[in-house]
């Protein structure tokens, strides 16, 4: 059985962050010893410079409180991620996380130079290009976003992995896993191969609809802790209405027992579920991970009928070619504005994820097969 902490939190205060951290430390079991002179990598989700009140990037709050009480605790703790656009720096310029970890004296670090790593262990992949940080690391620490994704459908936790890979490795894994099953297989893979410590995903203000940077904040009102980064995300996703099943990285992670992705495998403790359930929350039209749990006859044949359709809207985009730089296929052309050659588009939805004018759009559309 995983233990899965489930927080009330009214807020973003610090006092009301903290004694959620704090709790929920103490429900999970996690001794005075667990961090001591342990040298702690927090990973937050550092997307794009963004402001805070978009619910982009984890809370700057979070982030200090949880780094605080480790320290308190007698950890040693660095804060680093790689975004997928911008320096960790700028990111947290933006977001305001840069001023709370100097006043606490937390070093925040670039995920720049890539170790491979192998993994022997892995079902699709066997070796990783890690950034050097989170290989030297003693304990790596998850603090991710509640947030939908247009390509996995949720992100979280686990997702939040996928930025301790370094800058243009990211695009390159993209492209060779090309196809969500093979590219939630490799997530699984990088959840194994990493085994993040402690997992806390930031529900207090979640993204709806067209995530994980062009949604909507809500206000979702709760924290999820757990040793077991696929547990805290299952309990997460059934709090705001998104099956995990149809979540193929948690559900494949589960399968290759990475983490418990049941709901008879979970321990729940804290405040009752009932309280804090999140009802008409809006979920990623665009996502194409529902063929998941099809055979994948049926799965190929409805994805070349509905396929969905990458958009540019014209009056959004500004020609800053983010989109192009950031495309894994090199399908998109700049000229006053974008243009996205379809046929060679792998559907990884990097350029809505990153175009910093929200000028992608996701259209779910049905196709006439030729």
């Amino acid at each position: 059985m995983s233990r899965v902490a489930v927080l009330k939190v009214a807020d973003y205060q610090e006092k009301s962050v903290k004694e959620a951290v704090s709790r929920g430390l103490m429900l999970l079991g996690l001794s005075e010893n667990f961090f001591k002179e342990k040298n702690v990598l927090l990973k937050p989700n550092f997307l794009a410079p963004s402001p805070i009140e978009r619910a982009v990037c984890s809370h700057p709050v979070v982030i200090g409180e949880t780094a605080a009480l480790i320290l308190e605790m007698g950890g040693i703790v660095k804060v680093g991620d790689s975004p997928g656009l911008g320096s960790v720096f700028k990111v947290a310029g933006s977001c305001g996380a840069d001023r709370v970890l100097e006043n606490l004296q937390v070093p925040l670090v670039s995920f720049e130079n890539p170790v491979e790593v192998k993994y022997p262990e892995g079902r699709l992949c066997i070796n990783f290009p890690l950034a050097r940080p989170v290989v030297e690391t003693d304990i790596l620490v998850s603090i991710a976003r509640l947030k939908t994704h247009s390509l996995t459908r949720y992100t979280g936790a686990v997702k939040n992995l996928y930025g301790c890979i370094p800058g243009k490795d990211k695009a390159a894994l993209h492209l060779r896993y090309n196809k969500i099953e093979n590219f939630s297989r490799m997530l699984a893979d990088l959840l194994g191969l990493i085994k993040p410590a402690l997992s806390i995903v930031d529900a207090v203000v979640s993204m709806e609809g067209p995530g994980p940077r062009s949604g909507n904040p809500r206000k979702t009102g709760f924290m999820v802790m757990s040793e077991d980064a696929v547990a805290a995300d299952v309990t997460a996703c059934r709090l705001v209405g998104i099956d995990p099943e149809q979540v193929l990285h948690l559900k494949y992670a589960g399968e290759m027992g990475r983490g418990s992705n049941l709901i008879n495998q979970l321990d729940l403790v804290g405040d009752p579920l009932s309280e804090i359930k999140v009802k008409g929350f809006k979920q990623a039209s665009g996502s194409i991970t529902s063929t998941g749990f099809m055979p994948p006859f049926v799965a190929g044949f409805l994805r070349k009928c509905f396929v969905p359709k990458l958009q540019i809207i014209p009056e959004k985009c500004c020609g800053c070619g983010v989109c192009a730089e950031r495309c894994p296929a090199e399908v998109i052309s700049m000229g006053k504005k974008a243009y996205i050659k379809q046929d060679g588009c792998i559907q990884c939805y990097c350029c809505q994820e990153l175009c910093p004018h929200e000028a992608v759009e996701l259209k779910r559309r049905f196709r006439v097969l030729k």
